[in-house]
C-alpha cells in the first residue's frame, strides 16, 4: 500500500482554493495524526449505485471506517465495485489517490465548502448552469457502509446530518483525496521556560527583510507559528546586526 504524501501545514490555503490537484476543504483527523481533504469539484461527480451487482446484500467490512475513505475504496474495489475501481483510477488534473469520501470526509466538505458561493447546493441534474463548483445532487455516498446492503450517505445541505439508505440507489459521488499534514513541522520538545538569548533589535529598519523572515514562520490563513522561538529570534538578530 502507498503511503500518504505529506504536506507542511503553513501551505494550506484557504478553504476552497486549489491545493493537489483538487480545491482544500478543511482538515480531518484520524489514525492520530491531521488529514487535509481535498475535493475533486463538480466537474468530476457523477451518479452511481454504491453496489451495482444484483444477489445478496453484499457486506464489505473493509470499508466500515468513518474516516478513512481511501481504505474504505480500496476495500470496495477489491469485493468488485465498479465505482470503487473507476474513482480509484482516476487521474484528476495530474494527480492520482482519488478516492470515495467516508462519511466524515464528506461532512468536512458539506460544513465547510457549503459556505462559499461557487460550492453553495444547486441541484442541477436537469439544466445547466449554476455555480462553478455547486453540488448539484442532493444526495451524495460516502464509502463508509453502515450494514449489509445499507451505506451512509449525506444530503448537501447546511442543516444536514448523515443518514442510511440502500446501497442499490443512485445517489451523487464526489472523488476526495486527502494528504497527511505534517506533524514535524510543528511538533517539537515542550520549551515553555526556555531562556531567550539576550539579543539587541533595535536594528530591525528594513520592513521587507522582517516581513520574508516572519512568513517563514507564521502561517497568515491561520495565524499559528511553526518553527522554534530561538530560530526567530536568531535570524532577526542577524538582520539587525546583533550578536546572540
Amino acid at each position: 500500500m502507498n503511503k500518504r504524501r505529506s504536506i507542511n501545514p503553513a501551505a494550506l490555503p484557504a478553504v476552497g482554493q486549489p491545493l493537489a490537484g483538487g480545491f482544500y476543504a478543511g482538515r480531518l483527523f484520524f489514525d492520530g495524526a491531521e488529514h487535509a481533504v481535498i475535493d475533486a469539484g463538480r466537474e468530476f461527480e457523477a451518479v452511481a449505485q454504491w453496489w451495482e451487482q444484483p444477489g445478496p446484500r453484499v457486506n464489505v467490512r473493509g470499508a466500515m471506517s468513518f474516516h478513512d475513505g481511501l481504505a474504505n475504496t480500496r476495500a470496495m474495489a477489491e469485493a468488485g465495485s465498479a465505482i470503487a475501481r473507476k474513482v480509484l483510477g482516476m487521474t484528476i488534473r495530474g494527480q492520482r489517490g482519488w478516492h470515495l469520501p467516508s462519511i466524515e470526509e464528506l461532512q468536512v466538505m458539506r460544513a465547510n465548502l457549503l459556505q462559499l458561493p461557487d460550492w453553495d447546493r444547486y441541484y442541477s441534474s436537469c439544466r445547466a448552469g449554476g455555480p462553478a463548483q455547486a453540488f448539484t445532487h442532493m444526495e451524495y455516498w460516502s464509502s463508509t457502509q453502515n450494514s449489509a446492503g445499507s451505506s451512509w450517505c449525506l444530503h448537501m445541505l447546511p442543516w444536514c446530518t448523515p443518514t442510511t439508505n440502500w446501497a442499490s440507489k443512485s445517489k451523487g459521488i464526489r472523488p476526495v483525496r486527502t494528504l497527511l499534514i505534517c506533524q514535524e513541522a510543528f511538533v517539537h520538545a515542550p520549551s515553555t521556560d526556555a531562556v531567550l538569548p539576550a539579543v539587541d533589535l533595535r536594528g530591525l529598519a528594513n520592513q521587507q527583510a522582517v516581513t520574508t523572515v516572519l512568513e517563514r514562520f507564521v502561517n497568515e490563513d491561520t495565524g499559528k507559528f511553526y518553527g522554534r522561538t530561538e530560530a526567530l529570534v536568531a535570524e532577526l538578530a542577524e538582520l539587525a546586526g546583533g550578536r546572540a
